[in-house]
């Protein structure tokens, strides 16, 4: 059996690296691994293009891109995923789905014996993105949590909670 190692994997968008909802949420896990002793491997899943920064354009961009099922290309890859046992992938929720920049990054890596558990940030339900998430990766997707965007900076409990997903 492998030994236990895990990965969080982030969403975020160029230019906001350490300022987006999901990279908080990544610092915050990270921090509650360490606190079990547990030091993780970290990876941002961001896109090569900038979004637009205003919010109709944005909004216009990202419904396109779902919509195409474009495959936007993302800054660098992850080379230690044949170690990995677990993921803990956080990712916002866009127009019911997952970005399609971490469908790219999902299309990279064979997650065959990796457990993914999925943290979405989100202002209402992510259950279709769940779904989503599942029908990608079938059986190697476990329950997950969603986080209201508001509650971003106060998500031990539900971070907890995928935590234990992977660790017990």
């Amino acid at each position: 059996m492998k030994e236990q190692k895990i990965l969080v994997a982030y969403f975020t968008q160029k230019g906001k690296e350490d300022s987006t909802n999901c990279a908080r949420l990544a610092a915050q896990t990270e921090k509650l691994l360490k606190d079990k002793g547990i030091t993780p491997d970290m990876f941002a899943i961001v896109p090569v293009e900038t979004y637009p920064s205003d919010p109709e354009e944005f909004k216009a961009v990202t419904k396109l891109e779902k919509e195409r099922r474009v495959r936007p290309e993302i800054v660098g890859k992850y080379s230690g995923m044949k170690h990995i046992t677990g993921v803990i992938l956080i990712a916002p929720n866009w127009w019911d789905s997952l970005p399609q920049a971490v469908l790219t990054w999902l299309d990279d890596y064979d997650f065959a014996d990796t457990k993914v558990v999925p943290v979405i940030s989100t202002t209402d339900d992510a259950k279709n993105v769940h779904e989503e998430l599942r029908h990608f990766l079938q059986n190697w997707v476990l329950p997950g949590v969603d986080v209201k965007d508001t509650d971003t900076d106060n998500a031990t409990e539900q971070l907890e909670k995928a935590i234990s997903q992977l660790i017990g």
